[in-house]
């Protein structure tokens, strides 16, 4: 009834509202649904005025990344007389404007640090003692078998995203990002990776640096590369192509295969998706143990892709076929194939030279059996029953709400904060798989 009664009201009244932007529509909308079903309506949402705080977004440069907040007004304006005071807390002979400064002044805020370091070449200037942020970066090299200087390509990512920094008695020499490559490098045999932890100096800083790679945040350039690593605790950390050597006999894959699995693919293999290595799985093609752990039968997928292949697979599902040079070749459900290619063909490609061929024909069939979906994570509610759930609990707090402030309105005070507790997670932000 309160459908039929909205939908009358709509009808009479659409056609006299003349031209409206989206938002004015909704609005409009919202009005003739709180005449009839005050509960209904949502006075404010979550979505649209809760506070937040989130890092990229897709128009940022290579080597930038897009800081942006929603907060009380009273913390931002506290928040920006810290870090304009910090900006003016370093001398007059500090190269960097104040936009630089008071960026510099967040980036030490976020890694626990109260003061700016100043970056003037004055001997007697007492604010360049101050502390400054340590970045903790894991660099990867890729080097030929028969010599470890000439590095052919780097990836860096966050240290506390992965593993602590590895300490070491002998500091690496110059910064791999300014090394030259190795020429027509091919190696055939694996050699163990050695890793080492240095604090970053700028020597090394030229134009013909070579790139980088940042997991999650893509390309760097040379000379960016090799300043963001100044000051930094650096691991470093040798990555060999395996070359055609043989599987290895676990599940699990060595530290030195697991990194250059992620080195060689950077993102997740699925068909248009961007998950970094980091924070995605090695997948094994051809389950183990029929398929062996080698870097011809790994990949790396999401958790989401990686339970979608792992449990909507068969003939009926999706498979996927990798050849000894990373290539995969994705089946859909419908038939249509996808093709992804490692995500360092371009920017590293000595990375994707063919490992061994593990089969001469097509790859062996896993059977699966009709117990294989029971070790699927499942929802502990269907869809259907969080949505109810989510109107339910929407329309409960607002009648709440509606209920307090006429109680107010009759005792002729301001309205008390409600003790209503109950669930109002936005419908769908639940997390994967199903």
């Amino acid at each position: 009834d309160l459908i039929a009664a909205v939908d009358a009201d709509l009808a009479a009244e659409i056609l006299t509202w003349g031209a409206r932007s989206a938002k004015k529509t909704e609005a409009a909308v919202d009005a003739v649904v709180a005449r009839h079903d005050p509960d209904a309506l949502h006075k404010s949402r979550e979505s649209e005025v809760g506070r937040s705080v989130d890092f990229g977004q897709p128009g940022d440069a290579p080597g930038y990344t897009t800081v942006y907040a929603r907060m009380f007004a009273g913390d931002a304006a506290a928040g920006e007389r810290t870090l304009t005071a910090m900006a003016y807390s370093v001398c007059e002979a500090d190269p960097r404007p104040m936009t630089e400064r008071r960026d510099d002044a967040l980036a030490a805020l976020l890694a626990g640090i109260t003061t700016l370091a100043c970056q003037c070449d004055t001997p007697d200037c007492d604010v360049t003692t101050n502390p400054r942020p340590l970045r903790e970066i894991t660099l990867y090299t890729l080097t030929d078998h028969t010599t470890t200087a000439a590095a052919v390509g780097t990836a860096v990512e966050d240290a506390a995203a992965r593993e602590p920094a590895v300490a070491a008695s002998n500091p690496v020499g110059e910064s791999p990002a300014a090394a030259v490559p190795a020429a027509d490098a091919e190696p055939t045999e694996p050699i163990p990776n050695r890793s080492a932890s240095k604090p970053a100096s700028k020597q090394g800083a030229t134009p013909q640096s070579r790139p980088g790679y940042i997991f999650g945040a893509g390309f760097i350039p040379g000379p960016l590369l090799t300043e963001m690593l100044h000051g930094a605790r650096t691991t470093v950390r040798e990555l060999i192509h395996p070359g055609h050597a043989g599987p290895e006999p676990r599940y699990t894959p060595s530290r030195a295969l697991a990194d250059f699995i992620r080195c060689r693919d950077l993102t997740c293999r699925f068909p248009g998706c961007d998950t970094p290595a980091t924070h995605a799985d090695i997948d094994h093609t051809i389950p183990y143990p029929v398929g062996p752990t080698h870097a011809s039968n790994l990949k790396i997928l999401c958790r989401f892709h990686h339970l979608l292949k792992t449990f909507w697979t068969g003939p009926t599902g999706w498979r996927d076929r990798q050849h000894p040079d990373g290539t995969i070749e994705w089946t859909s459900p419908t038939g249509h194939t996808y093709t992804t290619h490692p995500g360092s063909r371009l920017l590293f490609p000595t990375l994707c030279p063919p490992t061994a061929t593990l089969w001469t024909s097509d790859p062996p069939d896993v059977p699966t059996t009709p117990q294989r979906g029971a070790k699927m994570p499942r929802r502990p509610h269907t869809r259907a029953h969080n949505r109810t759930r989510y109107i339910t609990t929407q329309r409960q707090h607002t009648a709440n709400q509606r209920a307090a402030e006429r109680a107010s309105e009759n005792r002729g005070i301001a309205t008390a904060p409600g003790g209503y507790v109950g669930d109002t997670t936005e419908y769908g932000s639940d997390p994967p798989p199903f």
